[in-house]
C-alpha cells in the first residue's frame, strides 16, 4: 500500500500544478485509506485530506461532485444499518466543507432516538444555523450544568500547565479557544430561545467558573473582543518561529 503521507504530498503537488484530476484521484484514495479507525493516520481524514479535497472542489467541479457522492454513500450506510456517531461526524464534516449545514440538520432528524442522542452535540451548530433552536434545546436541557462540567475539565488541565513557558502558554490559549467555542455555542442557543437573562448569567459564569487567573483574563478578553485568543495564538507561534 502506498504511504499515506507520500500520497498526500503528491496530491498537494498535483493540485498546485493544476493537475486536478490526479489530485482528486489521490484525495479519494486518501479518504478511504484513512477511514480505518484506531490507526495513526485516521486523524488525517477530517483534517488535511478533507480540507484539501474541499479546497480542490472550489476550483474543480468534478471534485465537488465526488465529494457530494461520497456524502451520499456515507449517508446511505448510516441510515441503512444504523451506523454510529463517528460516521455521522464524517458526514457533518463534509457538509461543513460544502457549506451545507441544512443537510446535517435534515439527516439528524432522520436518526433513530438512541443514535440521535449520541450525535446531538456534533449536530447542534447545524440545528441552530437552520433556526431549529427548539430541537437543539431539547438535547441540551441544562446548559449551565454542561458549562460547569466543561469548566471543570479546563481547570484540571490548566492546573498542570507550565504557564511561564511558550509551550504552556500555547496550550493555555488552545484550551481557552476550545472552551470559548463551546461557550459561544451555549450563548447562541440561549439567545435563540429568547432567554436573555440566562445569556447574561452564562457570560458571567463562563468567567467565574475558571480557577486560573491567566485563563480568566484570556476569557474576558475573548468575550470583549472575539478573535483575541486566535490572534494571540498566531502571535505566539510567530514569535516562537522567529
Amino acid at each position: 500500500m502506498d504511504n499515506v503521507h507520500e500520497v498526500l504530498e503528491r496530491a498537494w503537488g498535483a493540485h498546485s500544478a493544476g493537475e486536478f484530476d490526479a489530485a482528486l484521484k489521490d484525495y479519494v484514495w486518501l479518504f478511504d485509506a484513512t477511514s480505518v479507525r484506531d490507526t495513526e493516520v485516521a486523524p488525517l481524514r477530517l483534517s488535511y485530506v478533507l480540507s484539501a479535497w474541499a479546497k480542490l472542489a472550489e476550483e474543480h467541479l468534478p471534485a465537488r461532485q465526488a465529494l457530494v457522492q461520497l456524502r451520499q454513500r456515507l449517508t446511505d450506510r448510516l441510515l441503512a444499518d444504523g451506523g454510529d456517531a463517528i460516521l455521522f461526524n464524517d458526514i457533518r464534516s463534509i457538509n461543513d466543507k460544502l457549506g451545507d449545514l441544512q443537510n446535517t440538520w435534515l439527516l439528524f432528524k432522520q436518526l433513530p432516538p438512541a443514535l440521535a442522542a449520541e450525535c446531538a452535540n456534533s449536530a447542534l451548530p447545524s440545528m441552530m444555523a437552520c433556526g431549529d433552536y427548539a430541537l437543539a434545546r431539547g438535547y441540551l436541557p441544562e446548559p449551565e450544568k454542561h458549562l460547569a462540567a466543561y469548566a471543570g475539565e479546563v481547570n484540571a488541565h490548566v492546573a498542570g500547565l507550565a504557564l511561564l513557558t511558550n509551550e504552556g502558554m500555547s496550550d493555555l490559549l488552545a484550551t481557552v479557544y476550545n472552551y470559548m467555542t463551546e461557550v459561544r455555542l451555549l450563548l447562541e442557543l440561549l439567545a435563540g430561545c429568547g432567554e436573555a437573562d440566562a445569556v447574561d448569567a452564562m457570560r458571567r459564569q463562563a468567567v467565574s467558573l475558571i480557577a486560573s487567573p491567566e485563563a480568566r483574563a484570556c476569557i474576558e478578553a475573548e468575550l470583549a473582543a472575539p478573535g483575541t485568543t486566535l490572534d494571540a495564538m498566531v502571535e505566539l507561534q510567530n514569535s516562537t518561529v522567529a
